[in-house]
């Protein structure tokens, strides 16, 4: 799934505390200007107390002001995302916008798979461009 990135969001703290349960998908913070808002069904990737024993990432659906809702679709619930453990989060907790090895596996296991090869195949032109010929060198 594509995801939505910011690269101007800041740190922000929690304002309201957050449980460590699945069912928690407000999350509640001081300042959230700059940061990806989930536009066009993108969600993104949040860390809560990152380095220490409770860090935990979370899947976001989406940004409202300074409110943000964790991704809650069908059996994938955006809590304890990445290999980290669903965690409590206590008031001012810093809470980071974040890109994850999801993001650079997903993006790796593309790249090279063979619908990548296709795809580039396809968009390829098959005429010849100043004297250059484009050939599929796997045959």
């Amino acid at each position: 799934m594509r995801r939505d990135y910011s690269g101007g969001a800041q740190s922000s703290v929690l304002t309201g505390s957050l449980a460590a349960s699945t069912v928690a998908l407000s999350i509640t913070c001081n300042d959230l200007t700059n940061w990806p808002t989930g536009v066009s069904g993108r969600p993104f990737y949040v860390v809560i107390d990152r380095g220490k024993t409770n860090e935990e990432k979370i899947l976001c659906a989406s940004r409202s002001g300074n409110t943000l809702s964790v991704y809650n679709v069908g059996l994938v619930n955006g809590r304890g995302a990445d290999g980290t453990p669903v965690s409590a989060h206590g008031i001012n907790a810093v809470i980071e916008h974040v890109f994850t090895a999801t993001d650079a596996d997903e993006a790796n296991e593309h790249v090279n798979t063979t619908h990548f090869q296709v795809f580039l195949q396809a968009s390829m032109p098959s005429a010849t461009v100043s004297g250059t010929v484009w050939v599929d060198s796997d045959g």
